[in-house]
């Protein structure tokens, strides 16, 4: 009589028919009706059919698929991933692209360095992590920041400023949920629990919205674009370059990262003739943003450029950034509206705060042109 000898099944691995996942080292794959998502942060593990893919999962990687059927790509045995690579690789296999020190090829890897952290975010932001929706709205920023700073050697000025107008959409859409964050934590020492509950209201309304946004037809169009630009700065030849983008990294990027610096100076500038009160907000806003653009320049460009002042650029930032916390805490503290003594010396408190950081800002200023100054000589 001869023993019967069990077999395990086969796992079957989804992924769309061009193997998105699989090229940005994903893997969906199904094993008795217990799904399981590897991400390069780990396991995500759903509970479903064999047959279809749970719509949560789906959900969950719709900045990759985009609206991609996920269909059945492979079954394999006990060699998992291996032997899914073995079986699946050679229709993604690319030559690898050979280090390009041009003004182009150096802003380009930051902009697809860009693109993944987006999707990557993404990914984080439906499974609501901590810092998610931050990290999203800073790879917008950066990718506005180098369209802007350095859009001589990308080309396509005018595509650039559609794209930078969608990023600007998108984040806008994000904000709400990461400041409400911010100044929700920022209340605690005064506030203790008295405002959860309006705050627990407000942000709730807020990942409404960002969650709207990332299911949303206009997203989807966002990511396809920036896939399409990065396609095409890729791919296409050299000599149909603009002249600025084939020359040295070296000879362009300080240039039009001392342009971002130049904006900078201007609107410190202009921050003393404003008098105290909206127009002055306004004005150090301004230099907030222009502060960002640089700081994404020299991000970007930082291989090509002459300087390290990493540490000078944050502690700038840093300064912006405090301001405008005091400036929002402060409006906040208004709307609420309750006459409680305690409010009064909040919103004076941070008034306080907003003045002392626009005090301190001409010498963060000079401190951060300073570090700055190669860009010049």
């Amino acid at each position: 009589m001869s023993a019967t000898v069990a077999t395990a099944p086969d796992t079957v691995y989804f992924d769309t028919a061009s193997l998105r996942l699989l090229r940005n080292d994903l893997t969906l794959s199904v094993d008795n009706g217990s799904w399981c998502l590897e991400t390069p942060d780990g396991p995500i593990h759903f509970a479903g059919s064999d047959l279809t893919v749970p719509p949560t999962l789906s959900r969950l990687v719709r900045a990759y698929t985009r609206d991609d059927d996920l269909v059945a790509v492979a079954r394999v045995g006990d060699g998992g991933t291996t032997e899914l690579h073995a079986v699946l690789d050679h229709r993604i296999a690319r030559s690898p692209r050979p280090p390009d020190d041009s003004a182009r090829g150096v802003v380009l890897r930051y902009v697809c360095t860009q693109i993944a952290a987006l999707a990557a975010a993404d990914l984080a932001a439906r499974q609501d992590k901590p810092d998610a929706v931050h990290r999203m709205r800073v790879a917008t920023r950066r990718l506005r920041g180098v369209f802007s700073a350095y859009a001589p050697v990308l080309g396509g000025r005018r595509l650039l400023k559609a794209l930078g107008d969608e990023l600007r959409w998108l984040g806008g859409e994000l904000g709400p949920a990461r400041d409400i964050e911010v100044q929700w934590a920022r209340s605690r020492p005064w506030a203790g629990e008295r405002t959860d509950a309006c705050f627990a209201v407000l942000s709730e309304e807020a990942r409404e919205r960002a969650r709207c946004a990332l299911d949303g037809r206009r997203y989807l169009q966002l990511l396809t674009a920036l896939d399409v630009l990065e396609v095409v700065l890729s791919e296409k030849p050299r000599q149909q370059w603009p002249k600025v983008a084939r020359r040295p990294a070296t000879r362009v990027l300080p240039h039009l990262a001392r342009a971002a610096a130049e904006k900078v100076d201007a609107r410190v500038s202009g921050v003393a003739a404003r008098p105290v009160g909206p127009e002055r907000d306004r004005a150090v806003h301004g230099v907030r943003k222009a502060a960002k653009r640089l700081r994404y320049a020299l991000e970007a460009g930082a291989e090509a450029l002459p300087v390290d002042a990493k540490q000078t650029v944050r502690a700038f930032q840093d300064l912006l950034g405090e301001f405008q916390d005091a400036v929002v805490a402060r409006e906040l503290v208004s709307a609420l509206e309750v006459a409680d003594g305690t409010l009064a010396a909040v919103r004076a408190q941070e008034t306080a705060n907003a003045d002392r950081c626009v005090d301190a800002l001409p010498d963060a200023w000079r401190d951060l042109r300073r570090a700055l100054r190669p860009l010049w000589t």
